[in-house]
């Protein structure tokens, strides 16, 4: 498309940097001078960037789970909820451990963000586990609204990213895994438990800066770190201007252009055809069952996490400093169809413990081969 100015060109770079990631070029596919004229406007909602940005305040912390199996998940997956903040009703999904793996180290497992995305991402992986330790799902603040967790609402309560999301997934662990960990070691230890080592945390594409956080502010409790399709070593490390994230996010919470993308990408057939150009490799195309979870989690309250995630705000600084600085084994994952595992190899070469592994599919590994990310996890010791 032509635009009019170097100003709409620029901000044209910006959008099309969050198609790659989110589709929402689709607006300029179907009307290109209404999506010109969007960009024009975004600066009169500046307020909406800096509500997002506001601090949550102080971390507080109650247990309370409650398990209620719902209609459509596996018998051995349950949901769970527990408090943090402001915030009465957060929601994981959760697998016991295999007969025999009472002992064993739990597994936190990152889901992506995007439109109708949650802990649900983790299903199959979950379910592929047989003989698994205990597994925890986490739906991120403002994610897994369908499970019952309370929609995050930017004009009421402001938070930081990734920082919110990483004090979310610590609000978990100290509550739920560490207490009910340690209850079953100790009750239940004939002295061949995991009590010596920690956590494995699987933090799935964007959501890398979440597992970094995570691995760096709690190495006593985590022990291994695995992403899988995260985003090249250069994109992790390079910053993202403060304009174009401003420009990205008011654009997205635009009350007109922002809500007409959202309303039209929400729609199971565009679902469909941009997960299969993106996500899925060709092979493998995207199955009833994704499209049935993401129609259930799509909708209005749902969208808050994802203008933030695709707007950039994971992406406000570098995360070369905690991940040179951390010292748990870390495991960079990619599909054997993703062009930008190439882009990965920085990882290897600049950080001292990561290795390089490769499995069959593109850029939803757990979704396309949750059998071969199982076998990996197991190769980690869990």
């Amino acid at each position: 498309q032509q635009f009019c100015d170097k100003e709409a060109t620029m901000i044209w770079n910006a959008f099309c940097r969050i198609a790659n990631n989110y589709y929402l070029f689709l607006l300029v596919l179907i009307h290109p001078q209404s999506t010109c004229y969007a960009f024009k406007t975004v600066k009169t909602c500046t307020h909406n960037f800096s509500l997002a940005l506001k601090s949550s305040g102080n971390t507080s912390i109650t247990a309370n789970p409650s398990p209620s199996t719902r209609e459509g998940l596996e018998s051995q997956i349950s949901i769970e909820r527990y408090e943090h903040n402001t915030f009465k009703n957060l929601t994981y999904l959760y697998k016991k451990p295999a007969p025999g793996r009472e002992n064993a180290k739990p597994i936190i497992l990152i889901h992506p963000v995007g439109i109708g995305l949650s802990s649900w991402f983790w299903k199959k992986v979950m379910n592929d586990y047989h003989d698994n330790p205990p597994i925890y799902a986490p739906d991120l603040i403002g994610c897994g609204i369908h499970h019952g967790a309370d929609a995050w609402k930017p004009d009421e309560c402001g938070l930081f990213f990734p920082l919110s999301w990483v004090e979310g997934v610590e609000a978990l662990l100290e509550a739920v895994v560490m207490p009910r960990w340690r209850e079953t070691f100790f009750v239940g230890s004939n002295g061949n438990g995991d009590v010596g080592g920690g956590f494995l945390v699987v933090a799935q594409g964007g959501l890398a800066p979440v597992g970094i956080m995570l691995a760096k502010r709690n190495p006593s409790q985590i022990h291994a770190l695995m992403l899988t399709s995260p985003p090249t070593y250069k994109d992790i490390t390079t910053p993202i201007p403060q304009s174009e994230l401003e420009r990205n996010y008011n654009f997205l919470r635009s009350p007109i252009f922002g809500n007409l993308a959202f309303s039209l990408l929400e729609n199971r057939s565009v679902i469909k055809f941009f997960s299969n150009i993106f996500l899925f490799a060709k092979s493998r195309p995207c199955d009833e069952q994704w499209l049935d979870e993401t129609e259930k989690e799509a909708c209005m309250p749902a969208r808050t996490p994802v203008q933030a995630f695709n707007a950039g705000l994971l992406q406000h600084r570098s995360f070369e400093p905690e991940l040179k600085e951390i010292t748990q084994t870390l495991w960079v994952i990619s599909g054997f169809g993703d062009s930008r595992a190439l882009g990965r190899q920085k990882y290897g070469s600049e950080l001292n413990n990561c290795c390089l592994k490769g499995i069959d599919g593109l850029n939803v590994l757990p979704w396309e081969n949750p059998a071969g990310v199982v076998e990996l996890i197991k190769d980690l010791g869990y």
